[in-house]
């Protein structure tokens, strides 16, 4: 290699490198030069501003602004969807796809131009020494024969002052980019000899239509305004990639945050000083809505660092203030913190978006939840969500955007929701926020479903905290509040039943109370709504409903209320509720603990109302009853889970006016027999996987009669009004699916589904052989989803204490001989068939023994 050539040579290796930073000692070693020789036009190459270095041993060198990749902030966040298309249209065979780039002043068209051809040269698919052409057509849109010219060149005399003959752009972008901005002020003449030359690969020469001219040039366009108001419509068929670049203020905070470190970095490594910009300074340039965009924000930036630098001449770090910039914070905002930079610590928009293995490894593990809902599987998700905030470097932690988040953390789901004892996933949840991971649309439904059903209250309050803290896109909001719950969800007790809502007149009055009962309980009870001073009743109403439809009340709600009437607020609410009320007048923070420390003991809703009129000597209202809205009940004596996916798979396809209310089934035989038929005023019909009385004042059927022809046309029937003939085709289709073997096996999260299943064949075997039975194929398809589910949920929730007082020698019978049957099964799972499983089981099997 000759020396000549060094220099050049050793920045193009840096720019094909792929670790981010790389020593004077490796480039000497790759390229097989002297390490002097390497480290003379290394210095040089930083002298020049296109390569950093670090401080401290070993000198470390860097490309500035991550030039050796196709990078743009918000890469992997916002603006990923254009980055995608821009790198399909570069690499599509074989000479790549002609793009065109819009949006508004100063946004960054033609930096990414530019990066568009530093990732094409990465890659491969055009040379290192691969020309690069620029023309701006707004400098010459008042002369079309100059342009025309400049882009296609001319021959001698072919306009005046044509002296010699001249290659155009085109030509001299041969094999490599020529990027056109404000391509909207090209003449409609030259529009249509550019879409021919695109046809062709060919063009003439001004003054020459003799000698066909030939190029193989990548366009890359640009412009400001909108291209079908300003483009010839043949000329933009010609272009097949259309992107467009979002305005700086349409960015997510993140990414402005982003651009503002990058363009402070630059600024610090001319001055070779380091910068501390205040909160107020970020929080004004980060909410700086100008038509210059990135563009203005670089000139006030350098301007206020150049009036910092020439006052603190003698400071080793300059701080910048909002009056640098001639800017204030309007009142309102949220302030960010501080951001410092150092100029010894090299930036780079890779960095910025930062992906890594472990995003791939976490994604890889949530593909897998989504398709099987595995126990096993979850504590590793959690371990590894935990591991998040592992790969944040120091600078990271200390950016104004984990300002922001630590406070709202510590504001919402520390004090707020009362889930102190989760600080330490603070950390780990901005890591998750800074990575912008982003699950697939099919895994982000499954996945939100599961959070949903298992997860509720911990889903709840990941939407709160999301909604406050700002978001890159909505499906990174989604995504998001899915990590975050999973993150959080062994923090916050699930099996609380009831939900309830704290509402107060004045300011943070009603949130306080929360703050304090929350905490106090050390778990998520209760959410509370601030009203203010002035707002009567209507106003009341409208925000509880706004927060009741976001819950499920099957098992019964609270609220508490400091003024009101009371049979005024469950009139207006009652069509948002599933279950029973209790609404409390005048509340306080007494009141609201105690209610709330009973919540948490899951006391029985009756004896809570009853208490609570009793012990807080204050107006009290118990409101029984069901759901206001028409209504199908879904109850399996397999627990309320099964019940839960029925409902997944006929909800979707019913109007939102009906609603599928899973229901225990200790809940629905208490109905029964206490005779409590209001309690189905509403309901259409109740699906169940057990045969009840046909005289029953309700409409009813067994799951398992549906795979009957006789059961499958009843239910049809009932479903008509509601459902077009292919909806229902695709219930029963769903349903048939679900009560297969199959469909049972996938339900068992981690169990083996063959071992299983078969223990669960010899148990069935054993019944029919003592008792001298035939069960058919549905009353065995029943036995196996709940005896294989009870093992299971034996294991993870052990036995409920529940003791049977037995009266029928038959009962007697039942339970030695189930105690018998599942013996060998309690030893090897290490699992105890209680009393209650035993009457589960023999609600079963009674009507045939």
């Amino acid at each position: 290699m000759g020396i000549v050539n060094a220099k050049e040579n050793i920045f193009l290796e840096i720019q094909k490198m792929k670790q981010e930073y790389i020593t004077a000692s490796e480039l000497a070693n790759s390229l097989e030069l002297s390490r002097s020789v390497v480290s003379h036009y290394l210095n040089e190459l930083v002298a020049d501003g296109k390569i950093s270095k670090s401080a401290g041993r070993p000198v470390r060198f860097a490309l500035i602004g991550g030039q050796k990749k196709c990078n743009f902030i918000g890469a992997n966040g916002s603006l990923k969807p254009v980055i995608e298309k821009v790198k399909a249209a570069v690499m599509y065979p074989p000479n790549g796809l002609n793009i065109l780039i819009t949006g508004h002043s100063g946004v960054g068209k033609s930096y990414l131009a530019g990066k568009i051809v530093d990732f094409a040269r990465q890659q491969g698919i055009i040379a290192q020494d691969a020309p690069y052409k620029v023309l701006n057509c707004a400098d010459y849109a008042n002369n079309p024969e100059l342009i025309s010219s400049i882009l296609f060149g001319h021959v001698k005399g072919a306009y005046t002052g044509a002296e010699n003959h001249t290659e155009g752009l085109l030509k001299l972008a041969d094999q490599g980019f020529l990027f056109l901005d404000e391509v909207h002020r090209l003449s409609s003449e030259s529009q249509e000899k550019l879409f021919n030359f695109i046809d062709t690969g060919s063009f003439y020469k001004m003054g020459d239509s003799s000698h066909v001219q030939k190029a193989q040039v990548r366009l890359i366009l640009a412009t400001t305004e909108d291209p079908k108001e300003v483009l010839l419509t043949t000329f933009l068929r010609r272009i097949p990639i259309k992107i467009e670049i979002p305005s700086y203020i349409e960015r997510p905070l993140t990414e402005r945050l982003d651009i503002l470190r990058l363009l402070f970095y630059t600024e610090a490594l001319t001055l070779q000083k380091d910068l501390r910009i205040t909160g107020p300074a970020i929080t004004a340039l980060v909410n700086l809505d100008n038509q210059g965009n990135i563009g203005y924000l670089k000139s006030i930036i350098k301007v206020a660092c150049a009036s910092a630098y020439r006052q603190q001449t003698e400071a080793n770090e300059l701080v910048l203030d909002v009056q640098h910039f001639g800017l204030q914070v309007n009142a309102g905002i949220q302030e960010l913190g501080q951001l410092s930079i150092s100029y010894t610590r090299p930036i780079s928009t890779s960095e910025l978006d930062n992906q890594s293995e472990y995003i791939g490894e976490l994604t890889e593990l949530l593909a897998r939840l989504a398709a099987e809902r595995d126990s096993s599987l979850l504590k590793l998700i959690r371990r590894k969500l935990i591991q998040s905030g592992d790969v944040l470097a120091e600078w990271q932690l200390a950016s104004s955007s984990h300002y922001l988040h630590q406070k709202l953390y510590l504001e919402i789901i520390e004090e707020k929701f009362g889930l102190a004892k989760s600080s330490y996933l603070e950390k780990s949840a901005y890591g998750l926020y800074w990575q912008h991971i982003r699950l697939k649309e099919d895994e982000l439904n499954s996945l939100a479903a599961l959070c949903a059903n298992d997860f509720s209250r911990a889903y709840h309050v990941s939407k709160c905290f999301y909604k406050e803290l700002a978001q890159y896109d909505q499906g990174d909001y989604r995504s998001l509040v899915i990590l975050l719950t999973l993150l959080i969800s062994e923090y916050i007790d699930e099996k609380i039943k009831l939900r309830g809502i704290l509402v107060a007149h004045g300011s943070g009055m009603a949130t306080s109370i929360q703050k304090v009962v929350n905490s106090l309980c050390g778990n998520y009870i209760f959410d509370a709504l601030d009203m203010p001073i002035d707002s009567g009743i209507d106003c009341i109403i409208a925000e509880t409903k706004k927060l009741l439809s976001t819950f499920n009340t099957t098992n019964g709600f609270v609220l508490m209320v400091d003024m009101g009437s009371l049979g005024q607020l469950y009139a207006a609410i009652k069509d948002q509720l599933d279950g029973d009320l209790i609404v409390i007048d005048n509340l306080t923070t007494l009141t609201a603990l105690d209610m709330a420390l009973k919540m948490q003991s899951n006391e029985d809703f009756k004896v809570l109302a009853e208490k609570a009129e009793q012990d807080y000597k204050i107006s009290v209202q118990y409101y029984e009853g069901f759901s206001q809205a028409p209504n199908i009940l879904i109850s399996c004596i397999s627990g309320i889970g099964i019940s839960e996916r029925v409902k997944e798979i006929i909800e979707p396809l019913l109007p939102p006016t009906i609603k599928v209310i899973p229901l225990d089934y200790s809940s629905l035989k208490e109905k029964i027999t206490t005779k409590e038929w209001n309690y189905f005023n509403n309901t259409l019909f109740v699906l169940t996987t057990m045969d009840l009385d046909s005289k029953l004042p309700f409409k009813h059927i067994n799951l398992y009669n549906l795979l009957d022809t006789d059961g499958e046309n009843t239910l049809r029937l009932w479903l008509k009004p509601y459902l077009s003939s292919t909806q229902i085709d695709n219930f029963f289709k769903n349903l048939l699916q679900f009560f297969s073997k199959e469909g049972i096996a996938s339900r068992l999260a981690f169990l083996n589904p063959d071992k299983v299943l078969k223990e669960v064949e010899d148990i069935n075997s054993k019944y029919e052989v003592f008792y001298h039975l035939r069960l058919d194929g549905k009353v065995k398809l029943n036995l196996y989803l709940h005896i294989a589910l009870m093992i299971e949920r034996l294991m993870v929730q052990g036995p409920n204490n529940f003791k049977a007082e037995l009266t029928d020698s038959k009962e007697k019978q039942f339970f030695m001989i189930t105690h018998s049957i599942f013996h060998p099964l309690e030893i090897k799972y290490n699992i105890h068939v209680s009393d209650y499983e035993i009457s589960l089981l023999y609600e079963l099997f009674k009507q045939f023994i």
